[in-house]
């Protein structure tokens, strides 16, 4: 029986009056014994540290800063252990390293401090991370939402419209060609001075030019008003 099972044979006492008691032991580097019967063999890819375990671990997941996970002890499926990444990162292979990523716009573990977490989102923007790669952390960026423009580099975005160019209908604050119908020039001071953050357009004046006929209004009540 122990033969048979490639296992080794030790009979403990050979006195005739102790029968079957004779044990099978399985061969290294696997584990197991059985008294009067073939072993049920047992070996963990990835703690056992022989070199007589081609199939084995051997700290290729620490090293790699992954944890080893053999699903079954049999020693007749071998070379199924796998490799996981460390949270918040996700990953898995099969007898090698795995391929860590991680989405740092949609990860919102606490772990992860690279992680964008709502940053975007909460200003009104979209996040995009370019590379889901484990080893290229903090290169997401939040983009402004049309028909501002505006990105940054793992920060909200300053966001800026010029409402004299803009010809998206989504842009209800624009000039829309208003000054051109009247022969007039357009000027949208704040996007010169490129102050504001918000994302959401704010309705501000569009100057015509000093020689309007709007300014020489202006110009006309003024000096009514000082004569007066």
């Amino acid at each position: 029986a122990c033969a048979a099972a490639n296992q080794t044979c030790d009979d403990p006492d050979t006195s005739a009056a102790s029968l079957s008691d004779w044990v099978c032991t399985c061969p290294l580097p696997a584990s197991g014994e059985a008294t009067a019967q073939a072993a049920v063999c047992t070996i963990d890819e990835c703690a056992e540290a022989s070199a007589n375990c081609t199939s084995c671990e051997h700290g290729i997941c620490e090293a790699a800063n992954q944890t080893c996970a053999d699903p079954d002890h049999a020693d007749t499926v071998l070379n199924d252990w796998t490799c996981t990444c460390p949270a918040p990162s996700v990953g898995e292979a099969t007898a090698q390293t795995a391929a860590c990523k991680i989405d740092e716009c949609t990860e919102t573990s606490t772990n992860c401090t690279s992680c964008a977490r709502g940053t975007c989102s909460g200003a009104g923007q979209s996040c995009s991370d370019p590379d889901h790669g484990a080893a290229s952390l903090s290169d997401w960026s939040c983009t402004c939402p049309p028909p501002s423009q505006g990105s940054a580099l793992a920060a909200t975005a300053v966001c800026t419209i010029h409402e004299c160019v803009e010809t998206s209908v989504n842009c209800t604050t624009c000039a829309h060609g208003q000054c051109d119908a009247a022969g007039q020039t357009c000027d949208d001071p704040d996007v010169r001075r490129r102050t504001r953050r918000a994302t959401t357009p704010t309705r501000r004046r569009l100057r015509c030019p000093t020689g309007s006929a709007h300014a020489r209004r202006r110009r006309a009540g003024r000096r009514r008003r000082r004569r007066r």
